[in-house]
């Protein structure tokens, strides 16, 4: 894929690719196990960006990043200033 700010139309390579990693897609969202990562995940961990993401799931940009932040591993320091800065209960 392309990452260039001047977006061109897919090339038909392209458009054959994206419908191979769509039912790819597909087959493993239905039969993926809860502990395993999410597609969205692994496609950004392949180097996709999110409107890349959210034109091949079918999901809105804005879905995917949310999808990714909540994937993305916490730090041992943010998990700790987290419990710091908790009101206590």
């Amino acid at each position: 894929m392309r990452h260039d700010d001047n977006r061109f139309p897919p090339t038909p390579l392209e458009r054959q690719l994206n419908a191979v990693l769509a039912l790819l897609i597909a087959d493993r969202e239905e039969h993926r196990s809860e502990t395993a990562p999410r597609t969205e995940t692994i496609l950004a961990r392949a180097g996709l960006d999110d409107a890349d993401i959210a034109s091949i799931t079918g999901r809105d940009p804005s879905d995917v990043e949310a999808i990714l932040d909540r994937d993305r591993p916490v730090s041992v320091l943010d998990r700790a200033r987290a419990r710091m800065t908790r009101s206590p209960a």
